[in-house]
């Protein structure tokens, strides 16, 4: 459906020149980045915001987080954020397109929707993450005909880093099938949230019963796989309540919801608002869409 008065999804051309035709770009956040960011938006393309100095605040999904040296947030398409950064941040600004990566992105994990935006290294892990960078600015100031061979793959190396990081700040209990499962479920629910809502379809999918993933997603997760449902319906409803014009009739029905009704009562039952209740809200919060 055809979407009213949207705000504009934002490119990396947006922003700054990408390297020759590819869709990836590297900056000093000081020399090309803004301090503040007040107006809500959403990007399509996958994003790290690694801070030296300085910090803020950064709000990714409604959640907001305290930005401090030494740390990285990372963003997805279609995530809805805005930041107040001290005018003294310093660090980089990586962006590339889920193209860029020919395996995609899905397998790291601090880009699901399920998963903390938020990392804070310590200093040696930064002190690495710093180098890997440095060589990518360095290989595209470059910009050769080896170029996007080369920070292809120290964007995969970068990223590899980054999870084993992650990994240990929010750890898993190294039952590779489990967790395999449920990476393969936050893939397929990331398809399929729109029209399929239930644990069977997804369950069917994976080959196991519904009860049996919902324990496995409990145990990987700490909620239920009905739960990781619910989360990111209430999710896409929340950036299209922020991020669109669309009128609660035409959310619903993007959302497969066939009756408006129920589509308020589910986002109340789960949030204490009504949408237009939750829409008036979030319009009236410094730093919101408006």
């Amino acid at each position: 459906m055809r979407q009213k008065n949207n705000l504009p999804v934002i490119g990396i051309t947006d922003i700054c020149t990408p390297l020759k035709a590819e869709v990836f770009s590297l900056f000093r956040h000081e020399q090309q980045g803004k301090a503040s960011l007040p107006q809500a938006h959403k990007h399509n393309f996958f994003m790290l915001l690694v801070v030296e100095k300085g910090g803020g605040t950064h709000t990714i999904d409604f959640t907001t987080y305290k930005v401090t040296p030494r740390s990285v947030c990372f963003l997805a398409p279609g995530q809805a954020h805005s930041w107040e950064l001290h005018p003294r941040t310093t660090g980089f600004q990586l962006m590339f397109g889920p193209e860029f990566l020919s395996d995609g992105p899905q397998q790291w994990p601090f880009f699901s929707f399920s998963a903390s935006p938020f990392l804070q290294l310590s200093a040696p892990q930064f002190e690495t993450v710093m180098q890997e960078l440095e060589n990518i600015e360095k290989e595209y100031a470059l910009a050769d005909w080896l170029s996007v061979r080369i920070i292809t793959h120290r964007l995969k190396t970068l990223l590899a880093l980054l999870e084993r990081y992650y990994d240990v700040k929010h750890p898993s209990d190294n039952q590779v099938p489990l967790r395999r499962m449920v990476k393969q479920f936050l893939e397929l629910l990331e398809k399929h949230y729109r029209e399929n809502a239930t644990v069977e379809f997804y369950a069917d999918k994976l080959h196991v019963t519904p009860q049996y993933l919902n324990i496995v997603c409990k145990k990987e997760t700490g909620i239920t796989a009905g739960s990781c449902i619910r989360q990111r319906v209430l999710l896409e409803a929340k950036r299209l309540l922020t991020l669109t014009g669309q009128d609660v009739k035409e959310i619903a029905f993007e959302l497969g919801f066939s009756d408006t009704s129920y589509f308020s009562r589910f986002f109340r039952r789960y949030t204490g608002e009504t949408p237009v209740a939750f829409r008036q809200h979030i319009q009236k919060v410094p730093g919101s869409a408006q």
